[in-house]
């Protein structure tokens, strides 16, 4: 029951490409893309990874050991939190390792603990809130997953601003950090979906009547591991105000997608509505998306450059593969976008020898 209330992985799904219909309506209406592809007939690959799922909780697990000692230290070490801010909330289940019962109980601990919060205004007040929750529970407002958009934030800070205290959002993930070399895709990814929980935050907060007293930064942290061992390398100051905005838009067509159908999420009515779907295929549905295959014949067929990568799409714009071919042949420019992209296709010639 808890897994199918966690909407966590849902929203997650979304984030990935927020811009494809078909993805929303799959992730709204809690029928899988599995379930699509495979009435389809196209294969199945992206189940989770059982040894994925076992390592991504032992990570987490030892995060909050021991009160969160070892979150804290590195929330410390990469200036997320002053030295002098210590203490620790833990808002998880007890099938997470946490001491929650169930979702109801976290939510009602993470709302308390909220209101609480907001009526801190001494020093003696403000010195005493934890300086670490692992996994609070919040419930958005306003209809965006069916039956209820409930999220579990990874990790986040409670930092002192002045006279009150300031949320600030983490989120962990199990791929090292390479510094420079670190996935950009990843980054992305995982930057996108902390938008959303800013947002989804500051919803809750303003159902709560409590945006002024309880303000979320627009800035958090990424909470990664080091190469090759399961210790925390934290990746501070991520600005996550542009993620969040797109969170705010992109939550208004959820609620669009959520009243239709009747809010059904009866697989038979909603997979022939996800085929129906506009989809917007991008590099990253290769990485989670079954009918990624699907969406990508269709693609090639329309000479979408997307099918050779993000960046060649970026660099093609509107124009299509097919009549960058053309071009690439000889044909000439039909307008002002075809002489500049021949332009930049000789440049890039001269530059490469």
């Amino acid at each position: 029951m808890s897994e199918s209330r966690d909407t966590r992985l849902r929203f997650e799904q979304w984030a990935k490409n927020p811009q494809c219909t078909a993805n929303a309506i799959s992730a709204v209406h809690n029928v899988r893309m599995s379930e699509v592809a495979k009435r389809e007939g196209a294969p199945i690959t992206f189940g989770q990874s059982p040894f994925a799922l076992a390592r991504g909780q032992t990570f987490e697990r030892s995060l909050f050991r021991e009160q969160g000692k070892t979150m804290l230290e590195a929330l410390h070490k990469a200036r997320v939190l002053p030295e002098d801010r210590a203490g620790f909330a833990d808002f998880r289940l007890r099938m997470s390792g946490g001491k929650q019962p169930n979702l109801d109980a976290a939510l009602q601990a993470t709302k308390d603990f909220l209101e609480s919060a907001a009526k801190a205004s001494t020093p003696a007040a403000l010195a005493a809130l934890p300086a670490v929750l692992a996994g609070p529970v919040v419930r958005i407002p306003g209809g965006l997953m069916l039956p209820e958009a409930i999220l579990v934030i990874d990790v986040m800070a409670v930092q002192i601003e002045g006279d009150r205290p300031r949320l600030v959002v983490g989120e962990v993930k199990t791929y090292p950090d390479r510094a420079g070399f670190t996935d950009a895709g990843e980054l992305a990814t995982a930057r996108a979906q902390a938008g959303v929980y800013v947002h989804g935050l500051r919803l809750v907060l303003a159902d709560l009547g409590l945006t002024d007293a309880l303000p979320v930064s627009d800035e958090g942290f990424l909470v990664l591991t080091r190469p090759g061992f399961n210790r925390p390398s934290v990746r501070a100051g991520e600005s996550l105000q542009y993620q969040a905005q797109r969170a705010e838009r992109g939550f208004a067509k959820l609620r669009v997608v959520a009243a239709e159908l009747g809010g059904s999420t009866d697989p038979d009515i909603v997979i022939p509505r996800i085929q129906a779907a506009p989809t917007s295929y991008c590099e990253s549905c290769l990485s989670f998306c079954d009918r990624a295959p699907v969406c990508h014949k269709a693609a090639l067929a329309s000479g979408d450059p997307t099918v050779l990568g993000d960046e060649v799409a970026h660099f093609l714009g509107a124009t299509t593969l097919h009549r960058a071919f053309e071009l690439m042949s000889g044909a000439e420019p039909g307008n002002e976008a075809e002489t500049d992209l021949l332009a930049r296709i000789a440049e890039l010639g001269e530059r490469n020898g």
